[in-house]
């Protein structure tokens, strides 16, 4: 039987293959999803090539820049990228253009398109590393000629270590932005920034927030790690921008975008924005996803009105006016009841409250809550 893979495919199969560095590999799998024919992923949590890859399939620099880590590496000479994405050229772009193509431009933002924008704070048990991304696309012709938005679509970012040194490496995933890339000496579709330190670094974790924030946590002690806990709750990037959790937000700690954003100056860690977000989106200071509950079995406050003294401070704070006062069945005092319609289950009630007469029964606890609760009154009332 004769082999149907044309002679073509078979030498560049055997002569022109790609490989993949484990140690640079960090099992992202987008190799693996876009290139089956190419790259599987191992037991060992790493991408491989295949075999009896058939590398003539795609175009090589396509394959080679999927990665954002640079761990793919081609045998062969790389030829252009193929266009992911088609653009349209917007009608009377040019005087657009003529009136931004002479402004300075802007340092800042030139400076986080290659991960120069950075912050590195030594403290007790660990170091932090704030880098930034950007948040502007660069004013390119192109910009103007296709009608892309000022606004930078949110890069991709990832945190490793290698031989004692972190690197934190961010790309453009945006297919149509990725095509503006190289279009200026400013703009490249990813970089990689490493950092060198002198104290012993035992681990390290890190988070990407929605305004292009890596911060990056390297522990120097083991009894640092182990009490570690973030500032604030957290939105990952499965947020689909259903905005449930910035309507329940007690302290109005979270702001819309592409993914929502919670304030760490603001946010109480009382995860009611968890509770109700339907995509598991949302993790606790702990780092651990906070438990959605059905929005019929949201528990509300509850008012233990032989502790009530009627004293007003759950009225008074809850954002909700979900607590009102009403006369007892002793035609004298006046005592807190709740409008379980109003009630989210944040807890301000319950933390204000010093007779503990008011509770909110749901599992969602945290130790720090109540400073954290006396921090935010402090702050903003």
């Amino acid at each position: 039987m004769a082999d149907p893979t044309p002679p073509s495919t078979i030498a560049q199969t055997i002569e022109e293959a790609f490989a993949v560095d484990p140690e640079l590999c960090i099992a992202c799998d987008a190799c693996c999803q876009d290139f089956p024919e190419v790259f599987y992923m191992g037991d060992d949590e790493k991408a491989h090539p295949l075999d009896d890859q058939q590398a003539a399939l795609y175009n090589a620099r396509t394959v080679v820049e999927v990665c954002p880590t640079d761990a793919i590496s081609f045998s062969g000479e790389l030829p252009e990228a193929e266009d992911q994405a088609t653009l349209e050229e917007v009608p009377g772009w040019e005087a657009l253009w003529a009136r931004s193509r002479n402004l300075e431009e802007n340092r800042v933002e030139r400076d986080r398109r290659y991960g120069r924008d950075f912050e590195v704070t030594h403290n007790d048990g660990f170091v932090r590393v704030l880098v930034n991304l950007p948040q502007i696309l660069p004013p390119v012709r192109d910009r103007f000629k296709y009608g892309f938005d000022e606004l930078m679509p949110e890069y991709a970012a990832h945190a490793y270590m290698k031989a004692g040194s972190l690197f934190v490496t961010a790309w453009v995933t945006d297919a149509k932005v990725r095509q503006l890339t190289g279009t200026t000496n400013s703009f490249p579709s990813q970089f990689t920034v490493d950092f060198d330190f002198e104290v012993d670094i035992q681990s390290m974790i890190f988070r990407h927030d929605a305004h292009g924030g890596v911060e990056v946590i390297l522990f120097t002690d083991h009894e640092t790690q182990a009490n570690w806990q973030w500032k604030s709750h957290f939105i990952t990037d499965k947020c689909t921008s259903c905005s449930i959790c910035e309507r329940v937000c007690p302290t109005n700690a979270i702001t819309s975008g592409e993914r929502y954003f919670i304030d760490p100056d603001l946010c109480i860690n009382c995860s009611v924005c968890g509770v109700y977000c339907p995509f598991d989106a949302i993790c606790d200071n702990e780092q651990v996803i906070v438990e959605k509950i059905k929005p019929k079995q949201v528990p509300k406050a509850e008012v233990i009105y032989e502790l009530c003294t009627g004293c007003e401070f759950c009225v008074d704070v809850c954002p909700f006016d979900a607590l009102v006062m009403r006369l007892d069945s002793d035609g004298f005092n006046r005592i807190a009841e709740v409008i379980p319609k109003a009630c989210v289950s944040c807890k301000l009630c319950e933390q204000v409250c010093i007779k503990d007469a008011i509770i909110v029964p749901r599992e969602h606890q945290f130790e720090d809550i109540g400073m954290s609760f006396m921090s935010y009154l402090s702050d903003e009332h």
